[in-house]
């Protein structure tokens, strides 16, 4: 379900068909959740580049932007995307629904090693309170030899997370 008209399977054509016809090869279907960006075929076709390249990195990062996304989720509100990250935590990462709990009260509890358990919290202070980043936040990161560009990548990612939670939960996207 989805509140607005978004370009169903049999319909798609051009951009939006070769790009369900690559979701279908990885997924088997397409989600609801990427059907929403059909609506602006670019925009599918980007949001698509960004999820093929998160399943090529090394399985500590995969496991650090699946807490992330579930966290941002959880903050935000949206539904959609709890029930995936929450499955993909179980599932791929061996969590539990109490390790989830005790993750959403306290995200310095979860699972990750001590450089990605800090880029964790720095991208949910981006996420949920932008305006208390100050200069200590960057040179924390800093001292753990993150490159500006990796911080700024990190605040854009989550900012994207932010936004794509937003539609998504504003659309009603369900699957």
């Amino acid at each position: 379900m989805c509140l607005l008209n978004i370009v169903e399977e049999n319909d798609a054509t051009g951009v939006v068909k070769a790009t369900y016809d690559e979701i279908k090869g990885m997924f088997g279907a397409v989600p609801a959740g990427l059907k929403m960006w059909s609506l602006l075929p670019d925009g599918l076709q980007h949001h698509w580049e960004g999820i093929k390249t998160s399943f090529v990195k090394d399985m500590e990062t995969q496991k650090f932007e699946t807490v992330l996304r579930y966290l941002v989720s959880e903050a935000k509100e949206c539904e959609y995307c709890l029930g995936f990250n929450a499955g993909m935590l179980i599932n791929n990462f061996g969590m539990t629904q109490d390790e989830l709990i005790t993750m959403v009260k306290d995200p310095s509890t979860a699972p990750l090693d001590e450089k990605h358990t800090s880029l964790l919290l720095f991208a949910l202070k981006v996420a949920n309170e932008p305006t208390a980043i100050n200069s200590a936040d960057i040179d924390k990161l800093r001292a753990l030899n993150i490159s500006d560009k990796a911080i700024f990548e990190l605040s854009y990612m989550t900012s994207y997370l932010v936004m794509s939670d937003a539609l998504l939960t504003a659309f009603k996207v369900q699957d």
